[in-house]
């Protein structure tokens, strides 16, 4: 098949690397192309075989007629592409995009489907939420990362929960563990980071003291996060923004998610295949569908520092839970392996187009 993806940049991110995922394993069967409106490199690696077209539309924040004008440029980009090439289907990627993407096609005949990739109650604008009503059921079919999402979304008739898929690593099973606990991801507000600083402030020194604590990420709040550590006298390591987090999750014993909200929590997911012991909130969405409580990790309320600090200590002082926690997650590895996921897709895509994918 031919199949062409679109999406806004191919910077560092989750849905940016779980695109260029799926792309490169699809290629070995199917004909790729990837549309996109930066000027940049892919951050994460593409095969040679697979055609990337920059439209150089421009991305981020350019203010509200700057960002009028980047849209408009971005529906004319879109249009003119899906007038002049001829693909299977088109996967759009993010809300923004995937509204851009159907109202290009409108009155031509491309099979659209469109992929979100944070859960619905993440976009707050009213013309945004409405424009996604009115373009979403023009949509040949819509994946979501969680049943919360897929629950939301009934005026899209054809729609499936294809989670994010595992990246491709060279580590294997034999990991030099040290004592190590991780969180990691954008540093924003609702990733709750200085929750997790005020559960770890609540753990006496004497517990943590042989234990290393890094945050890996960067973003907005990393001052605010950085000045609340020092506040709290908590040792904690911003190792910014890492490209191979694979380094550190074969590192890690522990990996703590204080999210506000998820749209899937691939951290979560990725740390199953370098056997951590996790503890998560029980946030919207994702984390619930990731972690069984008790049975292999941890879920505590969203906000509650205490009871974070309490199921930490737990961790760190009991191995035999952690190994506990690490068997039983290692049986969901196969639901997140890149060829069971793909199988998945190509499966949603037949069932989308009315063809046989070969």
């Amino acid at each position: 098949m031919k199949i062409c993806f679109v999406i806004s940049g191919l910077s560092q991110g989750g849905a940016e690397r779980v695109l260029s995922v799926l792309a490169n394993y699809l290629s070995v069967r199917h004909e790729i192309t990837i549309l996109k409106f930066d000027e940049n490199k892919p951050f994460y690696e593409i095969l040679p075989d697979i055609k990337i077209i920059s439209t150089h539309s421009g991305v981020g924040n350019k203010g509200f007629f700057g960002n009028l004008t980047k849209r408009f440029d971005k529906f004319l980009s879109i249009r003119k592409f899906l007038k002049t090439h001829k693909f299977n289907v088109v996967i759009s990627f993010l809300d923004a995009i995937n509204v851009l993407t159907l109202l290009a096609n409108s009155g031509l005949k491309n099979k659209i489907i469109i992929s979100e990739h944070t859960n619905h109650t993440f976009l707050k604008s009213l013309v945004w939420r409405a424009l996604k009503r009115i373009t979403y059921p023009g949509a040949a079919g819509l994946s979501v990362l969680s049943k919360f999402d897929y629950d939301f979304y009934t005026f899209v008739k054809k729609r499936a929960i294809l989670q994010n898929p595992m990246f491709e690593t060279s580590c294997k099973d034999n990991f030099k563990k040290e004592n190590l606990i991780l969180a990691a991801g954008r540093l924003i507000n609702f990733k709750g980071f200085d929750i997790f600083l005020k559960a770890v402030s609540k753990i006496s020194p004497e517990i943590l003291k042989s234990w290393k604590i890094i945050i890996a990420g960067d973003g907005e709040e990393r001052k605010n996060l950085e000045n609340l550590a020092r506040e709290l006298n908590v040792n904690v390591c911003f190792a910014g923004f890492v490209k191979n987090i694979d380094e550190l999750y074969t590192k890690a014993k522990i990996i703590v998610v204080t999210s506000r909200a998820e749209g899937f929590c691939n951290i979560l997911m990725e740390s199953i295949f370098f056997n951590c012991a996790r503890i998560s909130t029980n946030c919207v969405a994702g984390p619930s569908e990731l972690i069984n409580d008790g049975i292999d990790g941890f879920l505590c309320a969203v906000d509650d520092e205490n009871e974070i600090a309490k199921k930490l200590e737990i961790l760190i002082k009991d191995e035999n839970l952690r190994d506990k926690f690490v068997l039983a997650a290692n049986r969901r590895r196969e639901n997140f392996s890149v060829n069971n996921i793909s199988v998945k897709w190509i499966k949603f895509i037949k069932e989308c187009i009315g063809e046989t994918a070969n």
